[in-house]
């Protein structure tokens, strides 16, 4: 026997359907009809209303937000989910999932968040879903689970927290994207994050072989920015207190440029550089410098190239020497580099064919 298929409604009337009569043709509703069945709705709806159920205003101070995620790396997808967050709750936490094999580590991350968001806690928690909502609610009480993953009401529900969703397409970026191919979310990365995928490459070498104007033109070659030799900046005359401010000041323009760089940061020597010309004018380098992060290849310029400059300040052997004394030093501390020799165009061409080797290593 075949089962008795409901036909679709055709009207509403506030509290139920109108159907269709299989064996008769109902009439169409009056405007009168129509009219009281729609104040009898609005009736039940303001019966059960006040006021109060609105809650808080706009920005929710006394209010807590949870925002969950991954954050490899940051991007702007995940800064519009936190300023959203921001947007309803005056305080906002973050839990970074952290996994044993993450290809940035922990703390990186949370410099990131720390410095886009100093006002916001950020704390790691284990990339173990079944723990989450225990290990969030023994930092937290939330009122308000901020996210734009397809788990959020159901991680909402084991927080107590009401849902905040936001579309994560909204912007189109992802983790997964970035870390595949950083560059063509160029655009989408804030300038912390952006210096961590640039690739660097240093010209080192002894006085006039070249490192400034050839760091200069690899730059336009590639489109990008470079860094100079802050000594040369400060004036010929080097004091070991000249020499300390240099080395701050090569250290910091070099982790600036490389927020404002595109794939590639090119600098006309570097800390490694600045300790060796000191430890070969003084005998000695200030205890405190370190290279935050050594760049991806060394371009050793040959002293063999023409010296331009004061020709008091021409001393052939020991320019050659401290050549040797900078190629020894990469060896021992396993940095990869190539040495360029020649005129102008055979050191640019072999320079740019290294360069090219070290994008493909790095982006493919």
């Amino acid at each position: 026997m075949t089962a008795a298929i409901t036909p679709p409604p055709i009207a509403w009337y506030g509290g139920s359907f109108a159907y269709y009569d299989e064996d008769a043709t109902p009439p169409a509703p009056s405007a009168e009809e129509l009219d009281a069945a729609a104040e009898r709705a609005r009736h039940e709806r303001l019966e059960g209303f006040a006021a109060e159920q609105f809650g808080d205003g706009p920005g929710g101070e006394s209010r807590t937000a949870v925002v969950l995620g991954r954050f490899l790396p940051v991007h702007d997808g995940h800064r519009y989910l936190i300023e959203f967050a921001r947007a309803h709750a005056g305080r906002v936490h973050v839990f970074v999932r952290v996994g044993g094999d993450d290809p940035i580590p922990w703390e990186v991350r949370r410099g990131w968040l720390a410095e886009l968001f100093p006002d916001v806690v950020a704390t790691a928690i284990d990339d173990e879903p079944e723990r989450w909502a225990d290990r969030i609610t023994a930092e937290v009480k939330p009122d308000y689970l901020v996210s734009g993953d397809p788990s959020g009401p159901g991680m909402a529900a084991r927080l107590g927290a009401t849902l905040v969703p936001v579309d994560r397409h909204v912007l189109p970026v992802s983790g997964t994207g970035v870390r595949k191919s950083p560059w063509d979310f160029e655009g989408f990365l804030p300038p912390p994050v952006r210096a961590w995928y640039v690739g660097r490459v240093c010209l080192i070498g002894a006085e006039s072989t070249g490192k400034t104007s050839l760091a200069e033109r690899l730059a336009r070659h590639y489109g990008t920015v470079w860094v100079p030799e802050r000594l040369r900046e400060l004036g010929p005359d080097i004091s070991p207190a000249t020499l300390a401010l240099a080395a701050q000041g090569q250290g910091a323009a070099e982790e600036l440029l490389a927020r404002r760089a595109h794939r590639l940061l090119f600098a006309d020597t570097d800390l490694l550089a600045v300790r060796l010309w000191s430890e070969r004018r003084f005998g000695s380098a200030p205890a405190w410098l370190e290279q935050p992060k050594s760049p991806h290849v060394y371009l050793l310029c040959a002293p063999d190239h023409p010296f331009s400059g004061d020709d008091q300040r021409n001393t052939p052997a020991e320019r050659r020497a401290f050549h040797e004394t900078i190629e020894a030093e990469l060896v021992r501390l396993g940095r990869p580099y190539v040495t360029l020799e020649g005129d102008e165009e055979q050191r640019f061409a072999r320079a740019v064919e290294a360069v090219d080797d070290l994008s493909r290593q790095l982006w493919g």
